[in-house]
């Protein structure tokens, strides 16, 4: 997981939760989880199969919604509806299988994932360009 912030928040912590919780009905995947990772500090998030940390990491990149705390990213509220598209264009994910679509060409995976963090459309082909052309995929 990458995270970065803009200069302007450089004394603030990029990261920070304070007494993260998440319920998926009767179960408790998260309880009561307080942080926060500076601006350039390596933090890792270990534990067993099970122990929440894939939830801590999709709270954290607004992908699903907290049950009860605080967290910020880059100075924003994770679960505001107002930040939850600046946080996801801060975080950067690479989730432990693929993610890419096998029927659909580099070309479109690219286009998809850009649809899916707003950028738009004459900017999206031409960043999607720059990077299959710097991988030798360019036709």
């Amino acid at each position: 997981m990458y995270f970065y912030a803009w200069g302007r928040w450089w004394r603030r912590p990029v990261i920070e939760t304070k007494g993260l919780t998440k319920k998926f009905g009767p179960i408790t995947a998260v309880e009561g989880l307080t942080f926060q990772v500076g601006r350039g500090e390596i933090f890792g998030l270990l534990g067993p199969n099970g122990a929440g940390k894939t939830t801590v990491v999709r709270m954290l990149s607004c992908l699903i919604s907290k049950t009860s705390g605080e967290a910020r990213v880059g100075g924003l509220e994770v679960g505001n509806a107002r930040d939850a598209l600046a946080v996801r264009k801060m975080v950067g994910l690479v989730p432990d299988n693929v993610g890419l679509y096998e029927a659909l060409s580099a070309y479109r995976n690219l286009d998809f994932y850009g649809k899916l963090y707003d950028c738009p459309g004459p900017e999206r082909a031409a960043r999607i360009q720059m990077l299959l052309q710097g991988l030798g995929m360019w036709a």
